[in-house]
């Protein structure tokens, strides 16, 4: 933004005036220290676009630690009205959980793109049956770290540490994931994404009018490569090809019940009444034998769904007297087209995978009938299917010929070479055939095992006889190569015997049935993890959000898916801690979890539970599970219970990752310090609020409500984008994404939001608890002569109905604070009642190894910023940027030299939060109280820091 656009007001307040589409204009509250980051990033930009949100009143403001953030930027307020204005996730707060670049994400169609490219509908999971569903949301941002998850079949994906993983026991974040660990896969790998073009397959000129009329009302004419609905027709075409006919005006497909279901969707999405189902005994007879069997069925009555199939290349009259090939159209079309062809072909003709002997498959074929007329034109059907499925690796196709009853049976067969049964099965597969394409599934799972295994051998052996001739023994070869899949027979016969070809696969590998009874569930086929390796990054990373309730997608074959701060008093001294730190910190770490996926073995809650904390917050912590006192609740914010929260309108995926985490501190920016009062601005409000000398012992908590609070959003972005489009919303940025006030999608979000705060005053009340433990352990004291008070608790990611004073008149308001907390003066109604005659305590905590401070809110913060102020110190360089620019070594040994002791679950962390990736945490306090936002009152150092 150019710096003009941006009005001084008075020292440390800047105005962006209203333009273009801005209701209001943008408020900024900082030093021009502070502004010179804020111009390298969008922050100026994100403002402007929150000041054109509907019912926005006085200003879109951005406090002295703003910075880009999603949708809103980090350290921005915004208030709306409570009837005509909106609510909005990316207003709250929200961490993004991502995948690198070049990620293969695989279609809804069966093609794969690199999830930066990503469009249109993915393949999700849902309750382990795969289905198409529309992505929502493309987010991306930088990171540093990535971690490598590599499975037993050779699947590999990289992610962030926090990116969650499909496992038996649900989502479970990469971090956590170890060798042996079972992960949920879809193995189907398609092909390419290749842009169809806008080749023009059929007009209105092709067809009588009024069947022309009817097809275009449908969005079926003018049909070109790149309509749509042309990847459904592929599909439909080549299952009827296969198992469908005519009969008279009505279109027949035949098939198993579950496969016909998917058949009814397709032709409803072409805007067709399908039929239902129908059932029926049918006597048939093959050679001399006959039997009675089950015949289901569906049939589409419209003539012009007919007319369309014909003119695309169905034959129209009875297959084994008619000539008929591979569609002109289809011929030119990408790969991931001719796919759906032939695997609806497939799923309607082609054999399904099934062993001989257990090891070796049985060769794959099609089969059609023909009489000897046009026997001719179905060995040229055969022959374009077989040159199709070259272009895809699978090779071997021969043509057998047959003569059954005067008529030609005609066979493809497909090579059993593993290669091209991996090709077949995982880059072509079965449509329509739901039970088939998991035997498919499974196929392409235990073939890549079964190729890793004979290429291990393959390897162990040329080594084994290399060795040999240079005059190793046979006992030493054995030392050096045996493994799970070689013993030291194999490796005695491979130098002793020699061997003619590859080797073969040993005893303990199991079976193809054996690998399907024991993993395939569903569509899902369970591998195990094998290496979980952490490595260095520096980039952007990217993830989506999908419409499905399911909120997963299919990465590289794996299936792939709030906070605030706490400030406690004691009645310690420095001298009374400096000898006894290590000890103090070591215990804090040990008896609170922290890092990605913590959680504590001896505490855990059950999902009943979870349903009543995340409805009542730490008042149920505290009186369920003794987790401290009554009187602590007095100084958090809302008394540690935000109105309104409704468990039921929370996923069940929310409340699995929320379960094992209450009471564990996280990682990335999340901490807990022991701290030592430096400095005292302001005598009279430091008594009140319990500091009472420079020298002091505080303790700081900053954590929120981590993996559950993070699936909230997840869930409720998903809402919020549908909601856009219901109502018709024009946005300057999708990530913006709002739902208005008075909707049913606001008030529910509102309900689960507030699961969220409860999630986290509880998860800081349980973290409190176990931190007074830690010093009543080391000091023999119990917490009343130790003095551990909680001095306030308050949310810094929250969305709140307030009453604020709007142009002389009150009104009820939605005031959204992401990255920001309340500030409110003496008298103030909300203000807690120890702190009523001096005003609400405001917490700014600083960056490892740096001050923090207290505040106290002021009167001029109601009109300034809706009684907001700073959260923390803010971010001004990317965890990626500090990783390249700094090493844990000497980060540690320059916090041991300002006497800082730190303990922590990763040194990336360490290296990642080191104080010069953000901002001067003086300036920030500085400018909030020269902005007349809040007044410091109290500065305190770190002695002691414990991260994840």
């Amino acid at each position: 933004m150019p710096r003009e656009e941006l009005t001084k007001l008075e020292e440390a307040v800047y105005e962006i005036p209203k333009s273009g589409a801005m209701r209001v204009p943008a408020r900024i509250y900082a030093t021009e220290k502070l502004l010179r980051k804020m111009y390298e990033d969008r922050t100026f930009i994100q403002a402007k676009n929150v000041a054109t949100l509907p019912g926005i009143y006085k200003f879109s403001i951005v406090l002295p630690d703003g910075h880009e953030g999603y949708g809103f930027p980090i350290g921005g307020v915004a208030a709306m009205d409570a009837e005509e204005g909106c609510i909005s996730p990316g207003g709250v707060g929200y961490d993004i959980n991502c995948l690198p670049p070049g990620t293969k994400v695989l279609g809804e169609h069966g093609y794969h793109l690199p999830i930066e490219e990503v469009r249109g509908g993915v393949i999700c999971l849902d309750e382990g049956r795969a289905k198409g569903t529309r992505v929502v949301l493309r987010m991306r941002r930088r990171d540093s770290v990535l971690i490598t998850i590599t499975t037993r079949t050779g699947l590999k994906l990289r992610a962030t540490p926090d990116h969650p993983i499909l496992t038996p026991s649900g989502m479970v974040e990469a971090a956590r994931l170890k060798p042996g660990d079972k992960v949920a896969t879809y193995p189907f790998e398609g092909v390419s994404y290749e842009d169809p073009g806008d080749m023009t397959i059929l007009g209105e000129e092709d067809f009588e009018k009024p069947i022309a009329m009817e097809l275009s009302k449908r969005g079926l004419l003018p049909l070109n490569a790149s309509n749509p609905k042309l990847p459904i027709l592929a599909k439909l075409l080549g299952y009827f090809i296969g198992d469908g006919a005519f009969d008279g005006k009505k279109t027949w497909f035949y098939g198993d019940e579950e496969g016909l279901e998917e058949i009814r969707r397709d032709i409803m999405r072409l805007g067709y009444t399908p039929s239902r189902i129908i059932r029926r005994r049918r006597r048939c007879r093959i050679g001399e034998k006959e039997f009675t069997g089950n015949e289901h069925a569906i049939y589409v009555s419209a003539k012009s769904f007919r007319a369309l199939l014909e003119k695309l290349g169905a034959p129209s009259g009875r297959k084994p007297d008619s000539d008929y090939g591979v569609p002109w159209w289809l011929k030119k079309m990408p790969m991931w087209v001719k796919r759906l062809f032939l695997a609806a072909y497939f799923g309607a003709e082609m054999s399904k995978p099934q062993t001989v002997n257990g090891f070796n498959f049985e060769r794959p074929f099609v089969s059609l009938t023909k009489y000897p007329a046009h026997a001719q034109s179905g060995r040229k059907f055969l022959l374009e299917i077989a040159e199709m499925l070259r272009e895809f690796g699978v090779d071997g196709c021969t043509i057998r010929e047959d003569i059954e009853n005067g008529r030609v049976r005609l066979k493809l067969f497909i090579s059993s070479r593993p290669e091209s049964l991996l090709n077949l099965w995982s880059r072509i597969g079965y449509i329509y055939s739901p039970r088939r394409m998991r035997l498919a599934l499974a196929a392409s799972s235990w073939l890549r095992l079964k190729l890793r295994v004979v290429n291990e051998r393959r390897q162990a052996e040329a080594v084994a006889v290399a060795l040999h001739s240079s005059g190793v023994s046979v006992s030493e070869i054995a030392n050096c190569l045996e493994s799970e899949w070689v013993n030291k027979r194999f490796i005695e016969r491979s130098v002793y015997d020699g061997r003619k070809g590859a080797p073969r696969v040993p005893r303990n590998l199991p079976t193809f049935e054996e690998w399907v009874e024991a993993n395939l569930d569903g569509d899902v086929v369970w591998d195990v993890v094998e290496n979980v390796k952490l490595e260095g990054y520096d980039g952007y990373v990217y993830d989506i959000t999908v419409e499905d309730e399911s909120h997963n997608f299919v990465a590289e074959g794996f299936v792939v898916s709030n906070c605030g701060v706490r400030l406690m008093t004691t009645n310690l001294s420095y001298d009374d801690v400096k000898p006894v730190l290590k000890e103090l910190v070591d215990t804090i770490f040990r008896l609170v979890p922290s890092g990605l996926g913590s959680a504590r073995k001896d505490f855990r809650v059950s999902m009943r539970e979870l349903d009543e904390i995340v409805r009542i917050g730490a008042p149920y912590i505290v009186e369920k599970f003794g987790l401290g006192f009554p009187e602590d609740l007095k100084h958090i914010e809302e008394n540690g219970s935000y109105p309104g929260a409704d468990p039921s309108v929370v996923s069940s995926r929310a409340k699995q990752r929320g379960l094992p985490q209450i009471g564990t501190l996280g990682s990335g920016n999340h901490f807990l310090e022991v701290q030592v009062v430096d400095k005292i601005y302001d005598e009279r409000v430091a008594k009140a609020f319990g500091i009472t000398h420079v020298g002091q012992i505080t303790i700081m908590v900053h954590t929120g409500s981590r993996g559950f609070g993070h699936q909230v959003c997840s869930d409720y972005l998903r809402v919020m984008e549908r909601a856009v489009r219901r109502y018709g919303i024009r946005l300057p940025d999708r990530e913006l994404a709002y739902a208005p006030a008075d909707s049913p999608e606001a008030e529910q979000y509102l309900k689960a939001f507030a699961c969220a705060v409860n999630y986290a005053f509880a998860n800081r009340q349980a973290i409190s608890h176990w931190t007074r433990e830690a010093f009543v352990k080391v000091f023999k004291k119990d917490v009343d002569a130790l003095g551990i008070k909680v001095l306030y608790d308050i949310a810094h990611n929250i969305v709140k109905i307030e009453e604020h004073r709007v142009d002389g008149v009150k009104r009820r308001v939605f005031v959204h604070r992401k990255g920001a907390t309340r500030s409110l003066p003496a008298g103030h109604p909300l203000t807690p009642k120890d702190y009523k005659s001096v005003g609400q305590p405001v917490l700014i905590p600083g960056s490892m190894g740096t001050a923090s401070y207290v505040l106290v809110g002021v009167p001029s913060a109601l009109e300034r910023s809706f009684g907001s102020a700073a959260h923390g110190s803010g971010r001004m360089m990317s965890r990626a940027a500090a990783k390249r620019a700094y090493r844990a070594e000497a980060v540690l040994k320059e916090m041991s030299r300002r006497g800082i002791l730190v303990r922590a679950d990763s040194m990336a962390t360490v290296v990642e939060e080191v104080p010069d990736a953000y901002k001067d945490v003086d300036e920030v306090a500085y400018a909030t109280e020269k902005a007349g936002l809040a007044k410091r009152v109290a500065r305190m150092v770190p002695i002691a820091v414990v991260k994840g």
